[in-house]
């Protein structure tokens, strides 16, 4: 089972950065090959993909 899916609204659940961002991916795809990385556009962010852990996010929105 797969908890955060790319087009999920997230957010840090362990800093209180105030950014709120959609998921654009996952690596590694599934979930016994490794720690979760999620790629995440940050809104009001550089631009760049940035990769955090999937523990320290929290899904504010589930995409359709």
């Amino acid at each position: 089972m797969m908890g955060i899916k790319i087009g999920d609204l997230v957010r840090m659940s362990t800093h209180d950065t105030g950014f709120v961002g959609i998921v654009v991916g996952r690596y590694p795809k599934h979930t016994d090959a490794g720690p979760i990385q999620i790629g995440i556009k940050w809104f009001k962010g550089s631009g760049k993909t940035d990769w955090e852990p999937e523990g320290w996010l929290e899904v504010i929105s589930e995409s359709g």
